[in-house]
Formats: C-alpha cells, structure tokens, sequence
C-alpha cells in the first residue's frame, strides 16, 4: 500500500512549498492540498493528485482522507447534492453564467467530516487561496472543532459508507441527480478549471 504522506512531503518540498524541517501537520496538509489548482488530473487517485498537482474536490478530498488517515485523524468522505444558478454564479466568465442562465447546472460536491478531537469537523479543501480574488471561498484556516465553508449551496448530504469506494458513489449519485445533464455538469467542471486555470 502507497503510503501518501511522504509522497506529498517529497513534491511540496521539490515545490518549494514546504521548507526543510517542517513537519506535515495535518493544518499544513490541508493548505497544500487547498492551494492545489483547481483542474482536473489525469485520474482522482491521491497518488495522481500529488503527482500532477492539481484536483478538483473529489481528488483533492480522496487525498486528504488518506492524508489525515496517515496523521491519526479519521475521515468520513462526504457528498452533497447542488446546482449551480444564476444567483451563485455571479462572480464567474459569460459563458459559464451563459450555461446556467438557460437552466441551473446540477453537480455533486465531495468534502470531508473530519475527527479533529474537538468534535467531527467539516473540510472543504476545494478552491485554493489563489481564486479569493475571483469570488470563490476559501477556506484559509484549519481549526479544530470549526466546521469549514462548503464550496456550494448543499441541497442532500450523503455519507460514504465505509468500504465502499467513494468515487463509485458519487458516480451513481451523478446518474441519479444530474441524469440526462450529466454532460452539461461535466462541461461546466471543465471550462470552471480552465477559467481558473488561466486567472490564477
């Protein structure tokens, strides 16, 4: 079994993102993995993540589940059913707000539950420190026992349940949800990266 932690420890110090002798502590797992670009890698495997820097929140919350599994801290993978609108998506280019002011965009949003020993603790590593500017969300601190912004407006929270694999489960809820806009969900998730992409 990979073991991730070195990994991420080895590529943000090639990075030059974390200086020598500091410690991965679970505060500076998140901030690495937030400030990640928000696009889509090659695959949602947190060894794909790592390696090719970058993830959208399915890949980025895969990794820091295994991250903070590592530290000692337990993870529940959550998703939560929403729609991008004409409301929520103010602040994005004309031609994503062009999409969703012929219809709201369905999509589903992972995130995490996280042990911190103050009390279960929601994580949203989703938009990085980079896209504040832009209007997203982010979340810039990690403090145990207070619950993080979520990067939407959940309609449906949904627990993984343990042993089921987490991307096979947001793909049925996708089917479920999104149906027969499953591809306009998946044009919107790309030209949201490439905006983002090109402006931060």
């Amino acid at each position: 079994m990979t073991t991730l932690l070195p990994l991420l420890e080895r590529e943000s110090r090639r990075r030059g993102l974390l200086p020598a002798g500091e410690l991965l502590t679970p505060e500076r797992a998140f901030a690495l993995v937030r400030d990640m670009p928000y696009r889509r890698a090659s695959s949602r495997k947190p060894e794909a993540i790592i390696e090719e820097w970058r993830g959208t929140c399915s890949g980025k919350h895969y990794l820091l589940a295994g991250i903070f599994g590592e530290l000692g801290l337990e993870s529940r993978v959550i998703m939560c059913t929403h729609r991008f609108t004409p409301g929520n998506t103010r602040h994005f280019p004309a031609e994503l707000r062009a999409l969703v002011a012929v219809r709201p965009v369905p999509d589903v949003h992972t995130y995490l539950r996280v042990n911190t020993g103050k009390g279960w603790t929601v994580v949203d590593a989703t938009w990085p420190s980079s896209a504040g500017p832009l209007g997203m969300t982010v979340n810039r601190v990690f403090d145990a026992g207070t619950d993080m912004t979520l990067a939407c407006d959940p309609i449906d929270s949904f627990e993984v349940p343990a042993g089921q694999d987490p991307q096979g489960f947001k793909e049925r809820l996708i089917k479920e949800f999104c149906g027969p806009q499953s591809q306009l969900r998946d044009d919107f998730i790309e030209g949201m990266g490439r905006w983002l992409g090109e402006s931060t």
